[in-house]
């Protein structure tokens, strides 16, 4: 073999060793779980992401609605924090330590609970669009409006990031959100617009078992 040919193998080697090992991220689907080894059951075992940044504002009325004077309950004052920023690249779990870490809709559409914090109780839910296998998870919303969500025990107003703006817009409401403590390409606000739709669950799925190089066999 030339040297030339040489390289060549060894760089497809190094390429094929490389992929090897390697995950994904891709979007949760119900026919993911199909594949899983204990179906749903192995929903806690993976990562999850949401597809783009979003912003959770406190919604104190709602809240206190839900709850009934919500500040106080047991004779324990309960603070909320004003604004979480959630980041397409945070990584999420669904505990297993909680009891119910997903659940079925009366429609029989698959919910997940995925915990961004510490605070394995401290959620954010998504839910199927339809029963189809191939349906992607949205935001599970707590209003008919569809513009709020739990997140714990409180509930927020939920925004996202609106991936179609100039780069002169990006830069602006990168600098607004740092002045304000926020930091990211994140204008805060629900933009209409052909790139708007919704966050929806990602998994991560290993990738190891379906590439691999080729060993060869020598003649005996």
């Amino acid at each position: 073999m030339s040297r030339k040919l040489f390289g060549m193998a060894g760089t497809l080697m190094i390429l094929s060793m490389g992929m090897t090992g390697c995950a994904s991220v891709v979007e949760m689907q119900k026919r993911i779980t199909n594949q899983m080894p204990e179906r749903e059951g192995s929903i806690p075992n993976y990562q999850y992401y949401v597809s783009r940044n979003i912003v959770l504002t406190l919604n104190p009325e709602y809240s206190d609605a839900k709850y009934n004077a919500a500040t106080v309950s047991g004779g324990i004052a309960r603070t909320f924090r004003q604004s979480i920023q959630i980041s397409k690249s945070t990584p999420g779990v669904v505990p297993k330590t909680v009891a119910v870490p997903y659940s079925a809709t009366e429609e029989g559409k698959l919910r997940i609970g995925v915990a961004f914090e510490a605070d394995d109780e401290v959620r954010l839910w998504f839910v199927q669009d339809d029963t189809a296998s191939s349906s992607k998870f949205h935001f599970d919303y707590d209003d008919d409006a569809e513009t709020v969500v739990q997140y714990g025990e409180a509930y927020y107003d939920v925004s996202w990031e609106f991936q179609g703006e100039g780069l002169i817009t990006r830069i602006k409401h990168w600098w607004i959100n740092v002045t304000a403590g926020v930091v990211g390409f994140f204008n805060g606000t629900n933009v209409a617009g052909a790139d708007n739709e919704p966050p929806y669950l990602l998994i991560k799925m290993k990738t190891a078992d379906d590439i691999r190089g080729a060993r060869g066999r020598r003649i005996q």
